[in-house]
């Protein structure tokens, strides 16, 4: 399985890597609140005239403080020049009081303090950058401030966001004027850097009457810096920030556009999917530009346009963007929702059946099908996605609707044809199977599914995200249990234990599909596991020990691997290896195991969820005989699925969610192997 795993890593088609060409100017201009449903030919002709003629972007915005809380201005300018995560105040809590761009002390009185506030010899500084640099440092993701300023040799702000952003790490800023001057090629002449704080646009339904007039005087600011750019500089625009009323987080805009930029989507190495960017990405794109080095600790990576399949126009780029940012946001607002109707639906599947059996009568086949459904129901959140359920009027209740077909469908085959003796089998390999093929085909159904990953939190942008490696896992697991006991040879079945191990090793942990490094620690184990139970042999210490390394060299093989790899063409394993050299992967760890331990106390909720896993873990491990008494492979996969989900749980940053999403998996195919067709099982 680990050799199986590794050669996989290697030899799977990636991602092309971003590369940007060298420009001897660059000027950066951020609008905190800047959408792409804000652009048009006639609202915003400057804007669609940059848009046109370069790459564009969606710009995730995420910043220390995660979502639900919108990043403010000034985590947003912050981010940008730390090229990481960062926060102006402690990421807790929500609105944007506090979290605005500091005041710039300028020495010629003309802003917001007086000259004895300035070190000697500084023309503008921004006194509160040190303190940001103290702030960040004992944060989970360990920003940098002043990370941009130090590695170039000069770099001009307008405004104080722009300040934020190129200040060094003493909180220094080489050139400074507090507002967009009326003729601005001097300040553009001084320094090959220059930012551009355009301010915030007004967010909520309050701002909405003034958005409009504040969208027009950003055109003509717009138009100003264009006319005056220098002859072969480049030119980023970025929707940078939330807006202070804004009462979600939102995709925001990124255009590029240059000498050597070619017109397209733009293209980000640290996400991988195209066309999403982050604002961490800007730092080293910037730096690229310029032809600086890139620092050690910066999280982004440079971007590039040429991304193919952008439309032709700029009505139909601007639909297909918005179209993104909708379907994130109906995302963020549907997954409690739907985990809240999938736990009420559960126990009201699994209620019925204790009240029928303490009653002393039998179910019948009406509990298994339930059960049967809600086994498919995690596929189905990802077949869900086939259709473009955030357009409709109620994306929430079309996710749903959707998600209930595709389970339907997925029960009802297994239900019928020559496999209909073992439903359960046939549901957990149609799952295992519809993930496999997403991985294996760019994992476009998992982003903004109910059981994926979300662009606005920017975990993971490609591969398995940790909620579909528990279903994946799981799934794989019991289908493979499920065909092993088929065979009703143990070394014939451990033959097949080993084989679909190995599939599914490759499938998650190859950098160009899975990319999931923690995934590959829990899988070899956990089908380790399995194998054993299956050829019938003893779970003892040394074996077990044995296991775990497995799991771990298969990762550490992957990694190696992909760490050989120019580093815009690394997944997760490849920086996590690379970084064992200059601290980074340390730092790593303990950023996930901190971001566990928040997720885990977060509230009353997280420890119900944690005490009702345990105890679903237990009541699968110490299930009444019957339940296996005509499918006894379900126990061997029982104690693997347990296995690896609290193996998952130690080795990945989400907290219970893995260790449950696993028991949504694992329970209701138990169920519904007990109740049908009980005889036919093997």
């Amino acid at each position: 399985m680990v050799a199986a795993a590794s050669v996989a890593g290697v030899a799977l088609p990636q991602p092309a890597s971003a590369t940007v060409e060298a420009s001897g100017q660059v000027i950066v201009v951020g609008v905190a609140g800047l959408r792409w449903s804000d652009v048009s030919t006639t609202a915003t002709p400057t804007l669609a005239s940059i848009v046109d003629g370069g790459a564009v972007g969606a710009l995730s915005v995420r910043s220390a403080p995660a979502p639900p809380q919108v990043t403010c201005p000034g985590e947003g300018w912050l981010t940008l020049g730390a090229g990481g995560y960062a926060a102006v105040a402690e990421p807790y809590g929500a609105g944007c009081v506090g979290r605005h761009p500091p005041p710039v002390a300028v020495a010629d009185h003309e802003a917001d303090h007086e000259a004895d506030d300035v070190p000697d010899g500084v023309t503008a500084w921004v006194p509160d950058l040190p303190r940001f640099g103290r702030l960040n440092a004992g944060l989970r993701f360990g920003a940098r401030p002043g990370t941009l300023g130090d590695a170039v040799p000069c770099a001009g702000a307008v405004g104080p966001g722009a300040a934020l952003a190129v200040a060094d790490r003493a909180g220094i800023v080489d050139r400074y004027v507090p507002a967009l001057p009326a003729d601005p090629r001097p300040l553009f002449a001084g320094c090959p850097l220059t930012m551009v704080d355009l301010g915030s646009l007004p967010g909520g339904p309050t701002g909405a009457a003034d958005r409009a007039g504040r969208l027009a005087e950003v055109d003509r600011a717009l138009g100003t810096i264009v006319a005056a750019r220098p002859s072969g500089s480049t030119l980023l625009v970025l929707g940078v920030a939330g807006s202070a009323g804004d009462p979600a987080p939102r995709l925001h805009l990124a255009a590029l556009d240059g000498p050597g930029v070619e017109a397209g989507w733009l293209r980000s190495p640290s996400t991988r999917r195209t066309p999403y960017v982050q604002l961490s990405d800007v730092t080293p794109t910037v730096l690229t530009l310029l032809g600086r080095e890139v620092p050690a600790g910066v999280a982004g990576l440079p971007v590039d346009g040429g991304g193919p399949g952008r439309p032709s126009t700029v009505d139909d780029t601007v639909h297909a963007l918005v179209d993104l940012d909708r379907a994130a946001g109906a995302q963020r607002a549907a997954v409690a929702p739907f985990f809240a109707w999938y736990g009420v639906l559960l126990l009201l599947v699994f209620g019925t059946y204790a009240l029928v059996r303490r009653r002393g009568g039998e179910p019948g086949t009406a509990a298994g099908r339930a059960a049967l459904l809600l086994a498919a129901a995690p596929a189905g959140t990802f077949l869900a996605n086939l259709v473009p359920w955030w357009r409709a009027p109620y994306p929430m209740v079309a996710a749903g609707a959707a998600t209930l077909v595709a389970a339907g469908l997925i029960a009802a085959v297994a239900l019928v044809g020559p496999w209909r003796a073992r439903p359960g089998l046939m549901v957990a390999a149609v799952t295992a199977g519809v993930l496999t093929v997403d991985a294996v085909t760019g994992g476009t159904l998992q982003i903004n599914s109910m059981l994926g990953y979300n662009p606005l939190v920017a975990g993971r942008f490609a591969g398995f995200g940790n909620l579909a490696f528990a279903v994946f896992a799981t799934a794989s697991l019991l289908a493979a249990a499920a065909a092993a006991g088929a065979l009703r040879r143990r070394r014939a079945g451990a033959v097949v234990v080993v084989a679909a191990g190995a599939v599914a090793l490759a499938v998650d942990g190859a950098p160009g599909w899975g990319a999931d490094f923690g995934g590959v620690l829990t899988l070899a184990p956990a089908f380790a596991v399995l194998a054993l139970l299956t050829a019938g042999a003893a779970l003892r210490p040394v074996r077990l020990l044995l296991a775990g390394a497995a799991g771990a060299a298969a990762a550490v093989g992957i990694g190696v691997l992909d760490a050989s790899r120019p580093p815009e063409s690394r997944s997760h394993f490849g920086r996590f290896v690379a970084g064992l050299g200059d601290g980074s992967a340390a730092a790593t760890v303990l950023r996930k195991l901190d971001a566990n331990l928040d997720l885990l106390f977060s509230g009353p909720h997280t420890i119900a969820a944690l005490v009702l896993t345990v105890a679903v873990s237990v009541w699968l491990v110490r299930a009444p005989a019957a339940f296996y008494a005509h499918a006894p492979w379900l126990r061997p996969a029982l104690l693997s699925a347990v296995a690896m989900a609290w193996i998952a749980f130690a080795t990945n940053d989400s907290g219970v969610a893995i260790p449950l999403v696993a028991m949504l998996v694992a329970a209701p195919t138990v169920l519904a192997v007990h109740t049908l067709n009980r005889p036919a099982e093997p």
